[in-house]
């Protein structure tokens, strides 16, 4: 649009330009037409200039039609190009607004289990800040329970709150009770390479640095004790 307007208005200006060149051209010749009239007075040497002089008339003459035929045929062009910016005017769509973003739904974050949101804190190193969410009760295996395992019996074995010698903790986390071997415990598992008949199984990486819980059991209160319903599972190196 920009361009083309700038083309119009040049040809504009070379009209008017023409224009006045042949206001001024016309001008001279018919005073020099005049004052030639006038003087004619039979000699032959003023004749023949006269002649000559008429014969530049007549090519000015052609001239200025070319130069009249030229001024028209540009004010004909201005008159397409005026129209034809009038008419992309008329049809250029309208700028529209770009459509509305449609906001992303943020997802809803999963909700751990409560073996996995204990496993968490446990990985991250059994922040007691973390822990203090839920309660604990620290519990050792029975005497009864310990006499089964040597007979080989590991069916439904039994743990009681203990404060002194206690080996693991039982934490209730969402309305699960989960059992987890305490620190002390965990070092037993990996120096001994081995882990708790009916309580805890192993699990031996190559690249695991320190043992960790990676299943907690889950135990139900019987009375004052704690029954294992589900063995647990504790990574190792080795």
């Amino acid at each position: 649009m920009t361009t083309l307007a700038f083309v119009i208005l040049s040809n504009v200006l070379l009209v008017i330009f023409l224009g006045l060149i042949l206001s001024q051209l016309q001008k001279p010749w018919k005073w020099h037409l005049r004052n030639l009239v006038k003087s004619k007075s039979g000699n032959p040497t003023q004749d023949a200039s006269l002649l000559e002089i008429q014969n530049q008339m007549e090519k000015q003459q052609k001239l200025l039609q070319y130069l009249k035929q030229d001024q028209q045929t540009l004010l004909r062009k201005v008159e397409d190009m005026e129209q034809s910016m009038k008419r992309i005017g008329r049809f250029q769509p309208a700028a529209t607004a770009p459509p509305p973003r449609v906001m992303d739904k943020p997802q809803p974050t999963p909700r751990l289990s409560p073996a996995n949101s204990l496993v968490q804190v446990l990985e991250q190193g059994g922040d007691r800040a973390a822990l203090a969410r839920w309660s604990a009760v620290k519990v050792k295996i029975t005497a009864a329970s310990q006499n089964r395992i040597y007979r080989g019996d590991i069916a439904g074995l039994e743990l009681e709150p203990a404060q002194a010698g206690a080996s693991f903790l039982v934490f209730q986390v969402n309305g699960e009770n989960l059992l987890v071997p305490n620190h002390e415990t965990l070092g037993v598992f990996q120096r001994c390479q081995t882990g708790h008949t009916g309580l805890f199984a192993l699990k031996r990486q190559p690249a695991q640095p320190t043992p960790q819980v990676s299943k907690p059991a889950r135990v139900q209160p019987q009375g004052k004790f704690w029954r294992v319903v589900e063995q647990g599972e504790v990574l190792i190196r080795g």
